[in-house]
């Protein structure tokens, strides 16, 4: 249950002004309603249930939904949760970004297995099942691998699956204006053609277009395929293209911290080390792992001079 506005305080009257903004033609004052309403958490979530699940356009619906997002509270959840329900993308999407960091640490499998379905769902437009997906990958990868294997096939009007040189062309021209789900499809076709390679040369090209298309999921902030990005650095014996290191110093989190020791430690090559140990500073910084912190532990104990 959402508990209400309290009563008889100002607080209302400034829940329903902030509400009213998010439907402002002005990008700033509707950025500022919700960092405004994510500071008054609990006390706007009636107000904010309501908007979320009224007529009201989608685009102030899913800002709505945005301003739960980080509250450490089981009432977003829900907000959420039920607003997986709406009939429009906008607001579909921005729910499950909300429950993306609830979904590892809740106690059962109703959040799981209700992503589970729409990342799967074959009806759904393409934008939502990468969403879906997106919102379990803080999950371990061998969970969540099934789940990617039945989601869909590549979408029509990808790059071509036969030359990588042509692949990676592809990606950098239309990369920009591709879907997240294009996107994550070309990084498995040109990993699956890397291991099918017959040559050493052909393999540095698949994998030097799939850094690209690493590089530009990064770049619009989805941690889609980090799993791979993790993988590949975990079984590096070379320096990898630089849209490989560029994904980790974006999105990298305490799970990347290992594959990158484990490149750095099978590497002589000083230039290559010393860009692996400032990604992992960086993702130490970023996500305030401090020196207590079991990862940072492990990796120094395991690793001595990586960070």
């Amino acid at each position: 249950m959402v508990v209400d506005d309290v009563a008889g305080s100002s607080r209302p009257s400034e829940v329903d002004r902030l509400i009213a903004d998010l439907e402002s033609p002005d990008p700033i004052r509707r950025d500022a309603s919700v960092a405004r309403l994510r500071v008054l958490g609990p006390r706007a979530f009636a107000r904010l249930a309501r908007f979320i699940d009224s007529s009201s356009t989608s685009s102030a619906r899913a800002l709505a939904i945005s301003a739960l997002d980080g509250l450490e509270d089981p009432h977003a959840v829900e907000i959420a949760f039920a607003a997986l329900g709406a009939a429009d993308i906008e607001t579909i999407v921005a729910a499950l970004n909300v429950l993306r960091s609830w979904v590892p640490r809740e106690a059962g499998t109703r959040l799981l297995e209700a992503i589970t379905a729409i990342a799967v769902d074959r009806a759904r437009d393409a934008r939502v099942r990468v969403a879906a997906l997106d919102a379990l990958s803080d999950l371990p990868d061998d969970l969540v691998r099934p789940i990617r294997d039945q989601a869909p096939p590549p979408e029509a009007g990808g790059p071509p699956p036969d030359n990588p040189v042509a692949a990676r062309d592809w990606v950098e021209a239309h990369g920009e204006r591709a879907t997240l789900a294009t996107l994550h499809d070309a990084i498995k076709l040109f990993r699956d053609a890397e291991s099918r390679a017959e040559t050493s040369g052909e393999r540095a090209e698949w994998l030097r277009a799939r850094a690209v298309a690493h590089h530009l999921l990064a770049s619009r902030g989805s941690r889609l395929a980090l799993y791979d990005a993790r993988e590949t650095f975990s079984a590096a014996k070379d320096p990898l293209p630089a849209g490989f290191v560029e994904t980790m110093v974006r999105l990298g989190d305490a799970s990347c911290l290992e594959p990158l020791a484990r490149a750095w430690s099978a590497t002589h090559d000083a230039g290559w080390r010393a860009q692996l140990s400032e990604a992992a500073r960086r993702i130490v910084t970023r996500s305030r792992l401090g020196g207590r912190n079991a990862v940072v532990k492990g990796i120094r104990a395991n690793f001595a001079g990586f960070i």
